[in-house]
């Protein structure tokens, strides 16, 4: 077993892209698994709020990490690839990029959704993004909408494009594509 080096080569992803990948599909699991949280608990409840707070301080995170990857993703080579055929390799440039565009706009909207409401975000109490424009509950509404109607359901969709299509390339094709995104 050789571990990756920090740079993505031709043939693999390094490991600062597999961290950021894997990370940010865990923030993603954690900011659903804290929204869904709250809901255990009425409006207004101390434990409410805190399961809100903790879903935006990981949309925020996934924000902060977006720049980070596409940054990253830009930055130098990236591994070349596997081309079954035509269809699938245009279908993996739109899936991919798709999710770049859902992981800027999920917590990009999360955030509108916070400043036109009137409530500050925190980053897990270390800083806080405080309110800068005019509170529009009506609009804050709106994006409330493309947040969880728009942005989550399209985001489950590609997350599962992505997995079947990596799973299919592990153990149909066989072509070694997800052991490239893998620390092992």
């Amino acid at each position: 077993m050789t571990f990756p080096s920090l740079k993505n080569s031709r043939t693999q992803w390094g490991w600062l892209a597999q961290l950021l990948h894997w990370l940010v599909f865990i923030l993603i699991i954690g900011a659903w698994f804290a929204v869904e949280q709250r809901e255990l608990y009425p409006k207004g409840s101390v434990e409410r709020g805190e399961w809100m707070a903790l879903h935006k301080a990981l949309g925020l995170t996934v924000f902060f990490l977006f720049w980070a990857r596409l940054g990253w993703r830009l930055s130098g080579p990236v591994p070349a690839a596997v081309v079954t055929n035509v269809w699938q390799h245009r279908m993996a440039v739109v899936v991919h990029w798709a999710l770049y565009a859902v992981m800027l706009l999920m917590p990009l909207s999360g955030l509108l959704l916070s400043q036109f409401g009137g409530r500050p975000v925190s980053w897990f109490g270390v800083f806080e993004i405080p309110v800068l424009v005019a509170e529009n509950k009506e609009l804050a509404g709106n994006i409330k909408d493309m947040h969880t109607d728009v942005w989550w359901p399209l985001l489950l969709v590609l997350v599962a494009l992505h997995a079947v299509a990596a799973l299919w390339h592990q153990w149909v094709v066989k072509d070694g594509t997800l052991r490239r995104m893998l620390p092992w």
